[in-house]
Order: structure tokens, then C-alpha cells, then sequence
């Protein structure tokens, strides 16, 4: 009985210290600390139209993004990579950067947000495209 409880307890650190190391393991770089790699894409498929585009660079909402958003004006295809954390919402919109451009009317716009080098959201449309995604585990 005196080799069982000697074996248990000599045993007993071994199993609770790695224990401990895999939880904390585990929980790095999730919940609200996580930062995610997002790249924006868009582009136009007559690339002799200047594109406005539009994109989220920090946290905002879907009402204010035109206040907090990076406006740019570049030539079709266009692409940025940025981090963003947990909760922050990714969007972007192209369009033509004025009226006065030639728009044929089966012009396509294409926007994509992909997250951590996966496709998360796409959007084809005549005139203007706009996507938009939430980040979350």
C-alpha cells in the first residue's frame, strides 16, 4: 500500500503540471485577442476605369463606415492586407470614381474579404460591389 500511494504521489505533479500547459495552450489567440489577417480585393472588368474604393481599417459600424473608412482611387485590380482584431467589421465598395467615366452597362464590379488567407465573403454587381464581414471565432 506504502509503493501505491508513494507512486501517486510522485506521479500526481507529472499529470497536473501538464494538464495546465495544454489549457493555457490552447486558449493563446482566441476570444478577444485574436488578430486576424484580412486582405481586401477588388476589381473592375474593364481596367480602363479608375475605381473608387472604399474599405474598413478599425473597428466601426455598418451605419458609420464612411466616416472611419480609407478612400482610394486606382486602377482595376486592386488589393491591401492589413490586422484587425476580434469584432471589428471589414467591408470595402468599388465603384466608378466618377459619372463622367464610360460605364458600359454590363460593367461588373468584384469585391472579397478574405480572413487568415480564406475567401470569407465575395460580391459581383453592375456599378458598384460592396462587402462586409464581422470577425469572430
Amino acid at each position: 500500500m506504502n509503493k501505491f500511494i508513494l507512486t501517486l504521489i510522485l506521479f500526481l505533479p507529472f499529470v497536473l503540471s501538464s494538464c495546465g500547459d495544454d489549457n493555457e495552450n490552447e486558449n493563446e489567440g482566441t476570444g478577444t485577442n485574436k488578430t486576424y489577417k484580412v486582405r481586401y480585393e477588388a476589381s473592375c472588368d474593364n481596367p480602363d476605369i479608375t475605381m473608387r474604393i472604399m474599405y474598413s481599417t478599425k473597428n466601426t459600424d455598418l451605419a458609420h463606415v464612411d466616416e472611419d473608412a480609407k478612400i482610394m482611387y486606382v486602377k482595376s485590380p486592386f488589393y491591401v492586407e492589413l490586422d484587425m482584431k476580434y469584432s471589428e467589421v471589414c467591408y470595402i465598395s468599388a465603384q466608378a470614381h466618377d459619372d463622367s467615366e464610360i460605364i458600359d452597362e454590363n460593367t461588373m464590379f468584384t469585391t472579397s474579404i478574405f480572413v487568415d488567407g480564406v475567401k470569407t465573403f465575395t460580391a459581383t454587381n453592375k456599378n458598384a460591389s460592396v462587402s462586409y464581414y464581422t470577425l469572430a471565432n
